[in-house]
């Protein structure tokens, strides 16, 4: 199912998916409807995070237990895509202070 394996130092090989796997992967799960993620695991070897993590860049919602509630892996996922966004924004503040102390020190 993946298309090509690239080795990590030291981990094993990860799994890459094309767009047109993604989106057969996707279908199914909805197709499937409840229960579909799970059965998509198992058919397609890929994990629940990753599933959630395609759902999330596509702007599509996440998956919901049983409760309608968020899984906890779930909820871990989208609090880490926020702080990735935090910290990003951060950073570019950040180099904009660093020039802005550069500039002032250049005239001492």
């Amino acid at each position: 199912m993946a298309k090509g394996k690239k080795k990590v130092a030291g981990k094993k090989k990860v799994k890459r998916y094309t767009a047109s796997q993604k989106k057969e992967i996707l279908d199914f799960i909805t197709k499937k409807g409840r229960g579909g993620q799970t059965k998509a695991v198992a058919k397609f070897g890929v994990t629940a995070a990753t599933i959630a993590s395609w759902r999330l860049k596509d702007g599509g919602s996440a998956v919901r237990t049983a409760k309608g509630g968020a899984s906890k892996e779930l909820r871990a996922i989208e609090e880490l895509a926020s702080l990735i966004k935090e910290i990003a924004t951060v950073e570019a503040h950040l180099e904009k202070l660093k020039k802005a102390y550069q500039k002032a020190k250049s005239k001492l």
